[in-house]
């Protein structure tokens, strides 16, 4: 999104650049600013409505979190993680996503002694090493939810509806929802041998990095965006539903019901597995094909043995995660939200500083937006800085005005100039204005 001109260097200066952010990696400026704080004001009243409350962990996390949790064959680990050893040689690591990291809170903090589902919510930046791309950053941003505490596809249908719900709400009309279930540990296993057996003959067919999968995680290959491993997957009928077991079957059943009593329209699509190891049971994505190769606009699933995993007690728990990015560049929506001052306080000399900059602070504190200029200049100069910043009044601040404790308020569209007793000020404005 591009910053307004007013923040964007113009080139008058021929000033060489010494440092340049990292590729990947954006400055969000203003007005942009208040379009990500709009989105998230609104994502905050949708997301306490549903009775979730705000979660913040670390950036920095133990690489090894991410390597038993998202799997130390995912791409994300295997190549995207940004890793490095501290002072003394533990290896940390930038988070590439937050669900591990509240796992993570969630079982050191003891929350599970906590009755009932525990609901969080979370903004914040995630970083993985990809080839930068539209909608791909190295440094991007996720609103996202877990619900924890629950292994009932109630909390599933929840979860699938709210995240619909918060895209809607943020702007979004055009999208799809698709739904799958991976079934429990025990079915991905039994689902991985089904796939290779499938595949093992057709292997030439995949390109080289679902060829490498195919022995270390060979459910990325349906996830893989080659359309040649596309059309050669679809050509083998593969139907992973066939390997998950009665009682997988009827929650996903059961999730699907839900969905219909809520209104939800949802595509199931057999080939969706999402690319973390933690997943199990529901998995779902919402995309937009007007985001090109990058279409995921949210998705998530559930994740039932991650708390048990990683040192808790076994908790049923199923979340998802928004791409801001990708929200904002499907929303395309300049902000509604603009700093416009009511008041610009000038003074004759600069000697009367001191009492402009007291009634600055005097008409803000009374919620009255106000402004002035921190350059000492003349004012012909001040009155015409006034005008650019389109306020309604200029308070002209003299020695005598100050004296007698009356000001000069002009209002910039007449041009009529009055005076006003200090007193009634903040009254006189707050009625006009």
């Amino acid at each position: 999104m591009p910053a307004s001109s007013e923040f964007q260097g113009g080139g008058l200066l021929n000033i060489s650049m010494k440092y340049r952010k990292i590729r990947g990696c954006e400055d969000i400026l203003p007005p942009d600013v208040e379009v990500w704080q709009e989105l998230e004001t609104k994502a905050v009243e949708v997301l306490t409505q549903f009775g979730y409350c705000q979660i913040r962990t670390p950036i920095l996390e133990p690489l090894e979190l991410f390597q038993r949790s998202i799997g130390e064959s995912t791409d994300i680990v295997e190549k995207e993680i940004f890793s490095f050893k501290d002072k003394k040689g533990r290896n940390i690591c930038l988070r590439p996503e937050a669900t591990a990291s509240i796992a993570r809170a969630y079982v050191e903090n003891n929350l599970y002694q906590l009755p009932g589902v525990k609901k969080f919510y979370y903004f914040g930046p995630m970083f993985r090493a990809e080839r930068p791309q539209k909608g791909r950053k190295r440094q991007f941003h996720q609103i996202g939810v877990e619900a924890i505490g629950s292994y009932s596809p109630v909390i599933d249908a929840e979860i699938i509806y709210l995240c619909q719900r918060l895209i809607q709400i943020l702007g979004i009309s055009e999208f799809r929802l698709e739904i799958n279930s991976l079934g429990c540990a025990k079915d991905k296993k039994r689902i991985s041998d089904y796939i290779r057996t499938k595949i093992k003959n057709n292997l030439s067919n995949f390109c080289p990095q679902c060829q490498r999968r195919f022995s270390r995680n060979v459910l990325r290959i349906l996830d893989c965006k080659n359309l040649q491993c596309i059309t050669a997957i679809r050509n083998l009928n593969i139907d992973i539903g066939s390997q998950i077991c009665q009682d997988c079957h009827q929650h996903y059943l059961e999730v699907k019901d839900y969905l219909k009593a809520l209104g939800v329209k949802f595509i199931e699509n057999n080939y969706l597995v999402r690319g973390l190891d933690y997943y199990t049971r529901t998995v779902f994505e919402i995309v937009s094909d007007k985001l090109g190769a990058q279409n995921t606009i949210g998705a998530g699933g559930r994740y039932d043995d991650l708390i048990q995993e990683i040192g808790g007690p076994p908790q049923g728990a199923v979340g998802f995660a928004l791409g801001m990015e990708r929200i904002l560049i499907l929303r395309n929506k300049p902000s509604q939200i603009k700093y416009q001052p009511t008041v610009f306080v000038a003074v004759q000399d600069n000697t009367l500083l001191k009492a402009a900059i007291a009634e600055v602070m005097n008409l803000r504190e009374n919620g009255i937006l106000a402004e002035m200029d921190y350059q000492q200049r003349s004012l012909k100069s001040q009155m015409r800085l006034a005008n650019e910043k389109g306020v309604k009044y200029v308070l002209i601040l003299g020695t005598e005005e100050i004296q007698k404790g009356q000001y000069s308020l002009k209002q910039m569209d007449t041009g009529i100039q009055r005076r006003i007793k200090r007193e009634d000020l903040i009254k006189v404005l707050k009625q006009e204005a």
